[in-house]
């Protein structure tokens, strides 16, 4: 029963700690935001927060790219998450 649970609790922290990987460049570059996908001028009210390179946290990634868009900037994300 305990070896189960121990499984149990490496499984767990596994999938809490698999998203903070980025799998392009260093991590102090960050990832490209895919702002062609987003419809301008408004974006969803979908939570999904992204932490930017300027390390501030973004509601979601079309937020991200709006900002950059209204900034003439080009803030990349950091990670998936708040800053």
């Amino acid at each position: 029963m305990r070896v189960a649970g121990l499984f149990l609790l490496l499984g767990l922290a596994l999938c809490c700690c698999s998203g903070n990987a980025e799998p392009e460049g260093a991590p102090d570059q960050g990832k490209e935001p895919d702002c062609r996908t987003h419809i301008q001028p408004g974006c969803p009210k979908i939570l999904d927060p992204v932490c930017g390179t300027d390390n501030i946290s973004y509601p979601n990634e079309c937020e991200l790219c709006a900002a950059n868009l209204k900034k003439q900037a080009s803030v990349r994300i950091k990670k998936r998450g708040m800053c």
